[in-house]
């Protein structure tokens, strides 16, 4: 008896089944060296390159604004999107990087319009995206996904429908011209080759050097704060140093004065017990003298009477 799975079960195994499969097979099957797939990646990179002189104005796109910093670029989400495609392994990773990018784009596209946006809006905001971010090896990983991928995948649905944009963008970058961008041959090669550059452009880089030269300023402030903290540490270790030799001194002062002192003190008491010593001597004597005299002076009165 056959047994019959829905058809989104199915759908669902066969994409385990691939990423099970072609995760371990990626480093095998991955611009592979038969192929020519690493020339074309680095013919498509310096394309991108050579093209980062393009403005958003030059393509259609309002956002983002000149004046604003590249960290509130309204499609920097989509940016980033579309750069962690080259880290992904297995086919169906990559392709959801694709329409996170994409569905990141439409959501810049409806936060800035209030009407809904257009395939040719989508279309020059990926292209914008991608000029952008020059994502790595593109061509590759387009390929691989291609080869290896599931075909309903690349050819039907949501996912289908922002690879084959991503196919047209990148289609529409290798065979950019002047006229794609409302400029005459030769102003879209007199920017090709560097000799000038968009207002815009020249304004950005103007900030730039004037951002450039005050953080050089800020360095040169903290270099001089530094120096001046060095030496007034070393002028500190030098007070203390000399703050505790006057005190060894102060110390040593004052423990010759408490001998000196103690010198004195002991002198004094010598002096001042030596004339009670003399002093008594004296007294014993007297004290012997006048009890003989006065015995002798009986003597004398008691002989007197016999005569």
């Amino acid at each position: 008896m056959q047994t019959c799975f829905p058809e989104d079960h199915v759908t669902q195994i066969m994409e385990h089944v691939e990423k099970l499969i072609m995760t371990r097979l990626h480093k095998w099957v991955f611009c592979h060296d038969s192929s020519d797939d690493e020339l074309k990646d680095l013919a498509l990179q310096r394309r991108i390159r050579s093209l980062n002189w393009v403005t958003p104005r030059m393509l259609s796109v309002p956002f983002p604004h000149e004046n604003i910093p590249v960290t509130g670029d309204p499609f920097l989400p989509a940016i980033t999107a579309i750069i962690e495609m080259d880290a992904k392994r297995a086919p169906q990773d990559k392709l959801a990087c694709v329409s996170k990018c994409s569905q990141q784009i439409f959501e810049a596209l409806s936060a800035s319009n209030n009407e809904p946006a257009n395939a040719d809006d989508f279309l020059s905001r990926l292209v914008y995206v991608l000029l952008k971010a020059n994502p790595p090896r593109l061509h590759s990983n387009m390929q691989y996904m291609i080869r290896f991928g599931l075909p309903h995948s690349l050819m039907a649905g949501e996912s289908g429908y922002y690879f084959t944009n991503l196919s047209c963008a990148v289609a529409f970058i290798e065979k950019l011209d002047g006229p794609a961008l409302s400029l005459s041959p030769e102003e879209f090669e007199s920017y090709m080759r560097g000799q000038r550059a968009p207002a815009a452009l020249t304004k950005r880089q103007q900030v730039v050097g004037d951002t450039q030269h005050v953080l050089e300023e800020l360095q040169g402030r903290q270099e001089r704060l530094q120096h001046g903290a060095d030496v007034l540490g070393v002028e500190l270790q030098e007070w203390v140093r000399a703050i505790h030799t006057q005190l060894d001194e102060a110390t040593n002062q004052l423990v010759e004065v408490q001998k000196e002192m103690k010198a004195q003190a002991e002198a004094s008491r010598v002096s001042s017990t030596c004339p009670d010593e003399s002093t008594r001597g004296r007294d014993e004597e007297e004290s012997i003298l006048v009890p003989s005299d006065q015995h002798v002076g009986p003597k004398n009165q008691n002989v007197a009477p016999n005569h």
